[in-house]
């Protein structure tokens, strides 16, 4: 009688244990998912308002391991970590092309030992870059599929929130970067080089007239790196198009896809042509609501004219000068001399 008394509190001790700690899991899941909404819905839109890309960055590289500890408390932080792992990924990009100016201009001075050693850093940042890249693509991948029920470049979820059409859209695109990146970086993070291809058919599910032209460009960027991609599609027209809807809804990303495509192709006259176009557009007004996404555009073709000053003249790209060449002829809209005095 007593051994089976024993056993009966035993278990109900076990039972009101296991409920206890089930009620707190209960608890700590609804505070995590309340607090990530929060996050998602009250957080993030003032911060696409901001277009100081380097408080940003400062912002996404503190903030991302934290937004990841709602893991412990039963939340699902995916979401949040696409948009943050994303702009991360735009932070050691940038970190790593000031290391691609010191190898140019220690191989201008030919001072080998200075140029390897730059080499190897930016290769270890376009890792890191990569890295983040893929990690936010992955997050998206998975967190949405579980959403909406659908597999990622097969078919189309259905979704229900702006805020998630967003991480698509930027999900997808940090992972055309990461496999970039990681090419660049010798492949030392492993990106699958079938992520293109996949990015292509699911931006297919996009409205890309809400999302400024991006979706097109991003399938324009694809059918233009991969080999034989482009037959039978007008990847310039695309491109263009895709640029004059992103100047009309305040957000120039397809600029900085059209840039990459021709900096791939090495069509320097495209690329000038490109750059040309943004830094000189008339009565442009940017979308408040994503200025930050315009501000990261422009902070990417910056780079890319800094890459090419540097390349050209050993130092970036002068003040107020983006869409600006070094040998433009006399008479042009600037003294090219002048910025070299």
């Amino acid at each position: 009688m007593i051994a089976r008394m024993t056993r009966l509190l035993t278990a109900t001790a076990l039972a009101a244990s296991a409920l206890a700690m089930g009620g707190c899991a209960l608890i700590e899941s609804n505070v995590s998912g309340t607090t990530l909404s929060i996050l998602e819905d009250g957080f993030t839109p003032p911060t696409l308002q901001i277009g100081d890309v380097d408080m940003v960055c400062g912002f996404a590289t503190v903030n991302t391991p934290l937004v990841g500890a709602a893991r412990n408390f039963y939340g699902d932080p995916s979401l949040m970590e696409t948009v943050l792992l994303s702009s991360a990924g735009v932070c050691s990009e940038n970190q790593a092309l000031t290391e691609e100016m010191r190898y140019l201009r220690a191989s201008r001075e030919k001072r080998s030992d200075e140029a390897l050693d730059a080499r190897i850093a930016q290769k270890r940042l376009l890792a890191l870059s990569a890295d983040r890249q893929y990690t936010a693509f992955m997050r998206m991948k998975t967190k949405l599929e579980q959403k909406y029920f659908f597999k990622y470049g097969t078919n189309c979820p259905a979704f229900k929130r702006d805020f998630d059409e967003m991480v698509y859209l930027l999900g997808s695109v940090a992972g055309l970067q990461a496999m970039q990146n990681d090419i660049a970086a010798q492949q030392t993070v492993g990106v699958p080089t079938d992520t293109a291809p996949l990015v292509e058919r699911a931006m297919g599910c996009l409205d890309n007239a809400k999302w400024w032209g991006t979706p097109q460009a991003a399938r324009a960027v694809v059918w233009s790196i991969i080999p034989g991609g482009a037959e039978g599609k007008d990847v310039k027209g695309t491109f263009d198009a895709n640029m004059t809807l992103a100047e009309a809804k305040g957000v120039r990303l397809p600029h900085v896809m059209a840039a990459v495509a021709a900096q791939s192709g090495d069509d320097q006259p495209r690329l000038r042509e490109v750059i040309k176009r943004f830094g000189t557009a008339k009565d442009f007004k940017v979308n408040k609501d994503y200025r930050l996404i315009d501000a990261i555009a422009q902070a990417q073709l910056q780079n890319i004219s800094d890459r090419m000053w540097t390349q050209a003249t050993g130092t970036r790209t002068p003040i107020n000068s983006l869409g600006k060449f070094w040998d433009d002829k006399a008479g042009a809209d600037i003294d090219a001399d002048s910025f070299l005095k």
